[in-house]
């Protein structure tokens, strides 16, 4: 039987008819964390553009994921999003590989994000351990992403562990969970505030942690106040830091302000 004359998976089908839709926040991903039965990790947590609960399915695609959530010209990510059945079994038939299928009926592949962009093309990213491009059916599942997303318009890149360093991935995580966190401490702060107090590291060669400490004491302010603005200050794009160092190692010296910054007008919790 040809693979065009298989039916589609039930499952799979009543997905279609809600998932895969929409942008933004009105997006739902095609598979959901609790749909999966696996011993590895998920991860379920809220996106700077989209402001809506993504869906993660391993601890490689959340790093993929805050990379591209990071990045300015980010407007949106939709993660698995599902290609059409009929797209997908024309790029096999052409390509003359198996559909991808379970006990004879089809499944719909996906790709784990699709991230759009300001006024460019968009990337879709498929994000796989290097050790799985070994296996040949892997390989042939991501050529039908590939075709398809090159016939769309779209940049198809392959993100694997080797894209990211252990740094970056844990200052990623650590400025992710301070967008997250919406303190009211932080809430009458503007940017000019932040400038005032940046002024106060330049010359300083000491550890960040260090003199924010100190900044807490001589200002009497909660312990943690200082290296917490300076945390969502970085997280918000308003200060760059060397991501390619972990933040514990930071020293006032190597922050700068953006380039944009004095563009920027708000409150600390206004900016994203």
């Amino acid at each position: 039987m040809r693979d065009s004359e298989r039916p589609l998976d039930p499952s799979d089908e009543e997905r279609l008819k809600t998932r895969g839709l929409g942008s933004g926040r009105s997006y739902e991903p095609f598979i959901k964390v609790h749909e999966i039965s696996s011993t590895g990790e998920s991860f379920r947590i809220l996106g700077r553009n989209s402001t809506r609960p993504h869906h993660l399915l391993s601890r490689l695609e959340l790093s993929a994921f805050l990379v591209f959530d990071r990045y300015q010209s980010t407007t949106d990510i939709k993660e698995q999003y599902p290609l059409p059945i009929v797209d997908s079994l024309s790029i096999c038939e052409r390509l003359g590989i198996k559909h991808p299928q379970i006990a004879g009926k089809l499944k719909v592949v996906t790709t784990d994000l699709v991230v759009e962009l300001k006024n460019r093309s968009g990337i879709a990213i498929a994000v796989k351990y290097s050790d799985d491009l070994d296996d040949l059916r892997v390989v042939e599942k991501l050529q039908i992403e590939k075709v398809f997303w090159e016939q769309q318009g779209y940049k198809w890149e392959v993100f694997t562990e080797q894209e990211i360093t252990p740094s970056i991935k844990e200052n990623l995580e650590w400025l992710h969970a301070a967008n997250q966190n919406l303190d009211d401490i932080y809430s009458e702060l503007s940017t000019l505030d932040i400038q005032l107090i940046f002024k106060r590291l330049k010359g300083i060669s000491k550890r960040l942690s260090t003199t924010c400490a100190a900044l807490d004491d001589e200002y009497l302010c909660e312990p943690g106040f200082h290296i917490g603005l300076f945390r969502k200050a970085v997280a918000a794009n308003l200060i760059d830091a060397p991501l390619n160092t972990v933040f514990r190692q930071w020293s006032c010296s190597d922050l700068s302000l953006t380039k944009n910054f004095s563009l920027i007008i708000g409150g600390l919790l206004d900016v994203s």
